[in-house]
């Protein structure tokens, strides 16, 4: 009786095997299938028919439905819903969601008060325009993602991403990756282009009322030997008013010659329409036609009747003990501070007047032994 029992219970086994081989596939890949049949699945798990879950659901990664969901109860979702196949939302009547504010609670807002603001179509472009741009937002954002499209603010007909028609008031950062453009349109040449047309000043800085010490009206930086800081071009001559290179060379131009030059190597040069008027040369040398020092005072107060001169006698003394002129640099301190050329003037015009005053002296004494040898010849 066992051995009969055991052979049927084998038999129902291996009939319960067959049938299920007709509608149940364990592929090779390690896929299965339920109700597919002799079909592979394509899935780790393919369902050929409904499925019934009495319990939990947890999907790990994403959920996709190529038809419809019904959903009997509530839909909860912990991160952000994407709907990117809604039309207008004008088919709908007293639908509500619910979500929470900002303090916490829970409201209700009608699906019909988002019916201007929250919508989507499909974006498809025919010709590189789009009939029907696609809107839609994300966590802190609304978008398109039509690369097509062009948002216009006081024009129907945009030219760029966004085009404005009127003022913007930005009162943080503006940030530019690609260039700007002020006054023009888009200039590939430059990462900052400036257009000025009927204005006193292309680019006014106003740094008033500034509590910042060592502030920088304008910073340039740049690490290529070649750089030319700052070039101005006259368009209509082709000359350049002014260059200043990185080297620190400069150069101003009237617009016919050269007018001034900076070398690297400490050359200075002014020049006129015809030939160079001043020099400094990279030895020291200064060449120039004609120099003019102002002076405060001169050395006319050696002839004023309380100046006192110095007895000759004195003055070898003093130059006998210090090798060098009364009230004149000694050579030492000329090499250590150099001289002041229009001081150095007076002083040497004071040493000429009284070199004057000495002669007048000197006359007087050869005038006077001279009267006296001719009244000694008299007598005799």
């Amino acid at each position: 009786m066992k051995k009969i029992t055991y052979l049927l219970a084998l038999s129902a086994l291996f009939m319960s095997t067959q049938l299920a081989a007709q509608e149940n596939t364990i592929s090779e890949n390690g896929n299965v299938g339920l109700g597919t049949g002799t079909t592979a699945p394509t899935a780790r798990l393919t369902v050929a028919g409904s499925a019934r879950i009495d319990s939990t659901l947890i999907v790990r990664d994403s959920v996709t439905m190529s038809a419809s969901a019904s959903v009997g109860e509530d839909l909860k979702v912990m991160g952000n819903l994407y709907l990117p196949n809604i039309p207008l939302l004008n088919h709908l009547t007293n639908e509500t969601i619910l979500f929470t504010n900002a303090e916490g609670l829970t409201e209700k807002i009608g699906l019909t008060e988002l019916n201007n603001t929250l919508y989507s179509k499909h974006c498809s472009a025919v010709g590189g325009v789009v009939a029907s741009p696609t809107w839609a937002n994300g966590p802190n954002k609304i978008f398109s993602e039509c690369p097509e499209v062009k948002v216009g603010i006081g024009t129907a007909t945009p030219s760029r991403s966004l085009d404005v028609i009127g003022d913007i008031k930005a009162y943080s950062h503006i940030w530019a990756n690609g260039s700007l453009s002020v006054g023009a349109d888009l200039n590939t040449f430059s990462k900052c282009f400036i257009a000025n047309t009927n204005r006193t000043a292309a680019i006014q800085v106003k740094a008033t009322g500034n509590t910042q010490p060592y502030q920088r009206l304008m910073f340039f930086e740049y690490d290529n030997a070649d750089t030319k800081i700052m070039e101005v071009i006259n368009t209509t001559t082709t000359r350049s008013p002014f260059v200043l290179k990185a080297d620190g060379a400069m150069d101003i131009d009237n617009g016919v010659t050269n007018t001034l030059h900076l070398g690297t190597d400490g050359m200075f040069s002014i020049s006129n329409n015809t030939r160079k008027t001043f020099v400094v040369e990279a030895n020291g040398l200064t060449r120039a036609r004609k120099i003019k020092v102002d002076a405060d005072v001169w050395a006319d107060y050696v002839f004023e009747a309380d100046y006192k001169l110095m007895p000759l006698a004195d003055v070898e003394s003093f130059l006998k003990e210090h090798k060098h002129l009364p009230s004149i640099p000694s050579e030492k301190v000329m090499k250590e501070e150099g001289i002041d050329l229009a001081e150095m003037n007076v002083k040497m015009m004071e040493k000429i007047e009284e070199l004057t005053l000495y002669l007048i002296q000197q006359n007087k004494e050869l005038e006077k032994m001279k009267a006296e040898l001719e009244t000694l010849k008299g007598q005799n």
